[in-house]
């Protein structure tokens, strides 16, 4: 499934502190955090995975030459494995640490069924991650992947990461510590691909990505490209355990900016077609959210206009079968689906991947942010709570998918700590 790959990375000599050249993945990254990474280096990573030029995806191919060429990024001669591991603050201020491997994983389809994706993708996105593939012949981002509770198999990494000191060591703009060790040595790279070798993956970020790449890899096949161990066949990804203490998975609420049909205050009305509500004064945000969080299938509800706060609860699930019996049964209660199909798309006749694309419907993962952005003007928002693992695994032992942009594993992977070019012999 995996093997070992030769970094390309930044050199520390040339650029100075790592620090000022990475950068969050390009889904992430507002406008104005864009300038920001701009002008804080000009090796930053965002220059190539979201370039602001007018041709951008011919840009960051120039860029990525020049500095391949300059030795801004310089390739390891040595194949490895990259321990990362990053110790970061929850929201509410508790610390946590994850630890996985990148690595180059094979490319399989998901019939295969050895890697399954957990929800569905908006096609725009992976126009545009195509474009910049084709440009930059370059994975310039890993892959999040998850893998069963085995977390024995990352035993030699651990033991090597106590060892000695990171080969990459950075504290972000978060205040998050990502470290790096280079695992070369023969015995080590062996233990952990035996050991995830018969795993199944499940994706928890970057689906376009890697959809992307399978197309990638398929024009280049047809094109003449056979050789199953070029690298075209591979991608970059980071692996964990699905029971890694330090995997956090954030809710992902949903925020109509635009396009409602009708008057704001008509979604209390028709909301309260199938569920309950409770209300609470605009003040009492943190009675609000607590009344959210006490168990699945509440959904909290913020309207123009209006100055209190809603927490809608399913009154009758047998009345959803009308919205949800279509569905698989994996993913038929979930309430990212309920949201989903019967409150959005159902009640309120919101088409949410066009509205998503075309910029109508936002998302955040913060709950204050989802209340203030009606503040400011938008129409509504609802926040709900986030799934947890043991439904995503179910959700891909079904064959099935989620909505759209139903999960936020937290914190994101930082780009830029390496590269895998696609070139032969890399």
């Amino acid at each position: 499934m995996l093997r070992p790959f030769r970094p390309l990375r930044y050199d520390p000599a040339t650029v100075g502190d790592l620090a000022a050249v990475v950068a969050p993945p390009y889904d992430v990254i507002s406008d104005a955090e864009r300038d920001a990474l701009y002008a804080r280096s000009e090796y930053n990573v965002v220059r190539l995975i979201l370039n602001r030029d007018s041709d951008r995806y011919a840009a960051a191919a120039t860029l990525l030459r020049r500095w391949r060429e300059t030795g801004v990024l310089v390739q390891d001669g040595r194949a490895a494995l990259c321990c990362y591991v990053e110790d970061f603050a929850l929201p509410d201020g508790s610390m946590r640490q994850r630890a996985g491997i990148i690595s180059a994983v094979r490319l399989e389809s998901f019939d295969t069924g050895n890697i399954r994706p957990h929800e569905r993708t908006f096609s725009r996105a992976k126009e545009d991650r195509m474009r910049l593939l084709q440009a930059c012949h370059t994975n310039l981002s890993p892959i999040f992947g998850l893998y069963a509770d085995r977390q024995d198999a990352l035993e030699p990494a651990r033991r090597v990461a106590a060892s000695r000191k990171a080969d990459i060591d950075l504290t972000d703009a978060n205040g998050e510590r990502h470290r790096v060790w280079w695992l070369t040595e023969a015995s080590d790279v062996a233990a952990i691909r035996d050991a995830l070798a018969a795993e199944s993956v499940v994706i928890a970020d970057g689906h376009h990505r890697y959809e992307t790449a399978l197309a990638y890899r398929d024009h280049l096949r047809a094109a003449g490209a056979v050789d199953p161990e070029a690298p075209h066949n591979f991608i970059l990804m980071y692996l964990t355990s699905m029971s890694d203490p330090g995997l956090v998975v954030l809710p992902t609420h949903r925020v109509l900016v635009s396009g409602l049909q009708g008057d704001p205050g008509m979604v209390v009305e028709r909301v309260r077609r199938h569920f309950r509500l409770t209300a609470f004064a605009a003040a009492a945000r943190a009675e609000f959210k607590a009344a959210l969080r006490q168990t699945p299938g509440r959904f909290g509800m913020v309207v123009a206009g209006s100055d209190q706060l809603f927490v809608a609860g399913v009154d009758d699930p047998a009345s959803l079968d009308a919205y949800l019996s279509p569905l698989a049964p994996a993913v038929r209660r979930l309430d990212v689906t309920v949201l989903d199909r019967v409150i959005l798309r159902g009640l309120l006749e919101v088409d949410c991947t066009q509205a998503a694309q075309a910029g109508r419907l936002t998302y955040t993962h913060d709950d204050d942010h989802a209340i203030d952005a009606v503040r400011r003007g938008a129409q509504v928002a609802f926040l709900i709570n986030p799934p947890r693992m043991e439904d995503v695994v179910a959700v891909c032992a079904a064959g099935e998918t989620m909505p759209e942009k139903s999960t936020y594993f937290f914190p994101k992977l930082l780009t830029g700590l390496v590269f895998h070019p696609l070139d032969v012999g890399a």
